[in-house]
């Protein structure tokens, strides 16, 4: 408020207890009744609001997420934003296999299906409270006026696997929505830091502007790096060598290859200037090229002829990758084999949703996709298979298109990672 960010607002706190802010299956605990019916009249005749559904949010978080998404949705005419922030839910197979205390004590008791087993915990009244089932290809238009920001770490036990799910249905359906997958877990901290970019958006929903489509980002010309540009077995190759390199020391570097799908040289510059601090505080390689030219080629064989040309470790711990879209994908499949060809890759908006989802154990993956990016849902099984695997792996859901700027804003969102990864 004091920046001219956001407007002045007034903020209701009310006490959920255990009910995850509906109706009780039987009638006995009516809460978003009184939430909506009661409440909202009283704050409306007590304070100074703008009495209208354009000017009334929910936020939540955990179980106050699940409140944040369903009083809104079921009740369009009184509210117009949906906030839920580590929404407490799950999907249909992990309800059915929750263990019968924690089934019993928190959701049967609310949804029915007290004592219940498998598919019969299901009960018509969870689902229609359940946006995994209320959300539906005849319903979608009904919330067309709703405005819809979801939030949730990708460290989470089990929440973020049905957040997730409920993004890929949501953009399935056309549901309009921001979506956002962050470093973290199920704490205060991570709620309290999802407000900064959450009270801008309500922001804009109040005063009916389009909220960015992507992050805005400024991109830097300079770097230490020496440029060399070269053909590498039928390969045009950009190199960047880091400052001091010299090809009869003794001292070897990592090396970082970015597949690309036809970056101009001065957009490879682009790249190197954002990675430059990175390559000053651990020296490695960047070798760029175009993937398409790596058609009917071994990258594999590729590469190990690139390394022959430069001071390179020669080994898979000494192996970067930087991939997008279809680069993202031939990155991906080299990773793939029992040889650990990599020791980290890090995918941006990559082509995966038609691979084989075999990922290396030896290798970490860094998976990053915008809420609009083309293939959500190969990012999403990755996601699912290194995480049900215990491979090594980092999620990120941010705010964009499949674009450039977005590749930029991610390669800049990992430089800090990459340091580190690059230094041991």
């Amino acid at each position: 408020e004091a920046t001219g960010t956001v407007s002045p607002m007034i903020y209701v706190l009310p006490q959920g207890f255990n009910s995850y802010y509906v109706n009780k299956y039987d009638g006995s605990f009516d809460y978003m009744k009184m939430f909506v019916n009661e409440l909202v009249p009283y704050i409306d005749k007590t304070y100074r609001t703008i009495a209208d559904r354009d000017h009334r949010a929910v936020v939540g978080y955990s179980m106050g997420g699940f409140g944040a998404m369903v009083i809104p949705s079921m009740n369009p005419s009184v509210f117009s934003v949906s906030v839920p922030l580590s929404m407490s839910f799950r999907t249909d197979a992990q309800y059915t296999t929750e263990p019968a205390d924690g089934w019993n004590k928190q959701w049967g008791s609310i949804f029915g299906g007290y004592g219940l087993l498998g598919e019969a915990r299901l009960t018509a009244y969870y689902k229609s409270l359940c946006p995994l089932h209320f959300f539906t290809k005849a319903s979608a238009s009904s919330f067309s006026r709703m405005h819809y920001f979801l939030d949730c770490g990708d460290d989470e036990e089990q929440l973020s696997v049905g957040n997730d799910e409920l993004h890929l249905l949501m953009r399935d359906l056309g549901i309009d929505h921001e979506y956002r997958v962050r470093n973290g877990a199920h704490t205060s901290a991570y709620w309290r830091s999802a407000m900064k970019e959450v009270l801008p958006f309500i922001e804009s929903c109040f005063n009916s502007r389009t909220y960015k489509k992507e992050d805005t980002i400024s991109v830097g010309s300079s770097y230490a790096a020496t440029l060399e540009q070269k053909q590498t077995d039928g390969v045009q190759t950009t190199v960047f060598l880091p400052s001091g390199y010299n090809a009869a020391a003794s001292a070897s570097y990592p090396i970082v290859y970015l597949a690309h799908n036809g970056l101009d040289l001065s957009k490879e510059k682009e790249v190197m200037a954002m990675l430059d601090a990175v390559q000053q505080n651990a020296p490695f390689i960047l070798v760029s090229f175009n993937q398409a030219d790596m058609s009917g080629k071994s990258f594999k064989d590729w590469a190990v002829a690139v390394e022959q040309q430069y001071k390179t470790g020669g080994s898979s711990a000494m192996r970067i990758g930087l991939g997008a879209g279809m680069g993202g994908k031939l990155l991906f499949e080299a990773s793939t084999n029992t040889d650990c060809f990599f020791k980290s890759v890090y995918l941006f908006d990559a082509a995966i949703d038609d691979v084989s989802m075999n990922p290396n154990p030896g290798t970490f993956y860094y998976i990053d996709i915008t809420d609009q990016g083309t293939h959500c849902k190969g990012a999403d099984l990755l996601y699912l298979t290194c995480r049900n695997q215990s491979i090594s792996h980092e999620y990120r859901v941010r705010n964009g298109q499949d674009s450039y700027l977005s590749f930029l804003s991610g390669l800049q969102s990992i430089k800090t990672l990459l340091t580190s990864n690059l230094k041991h």
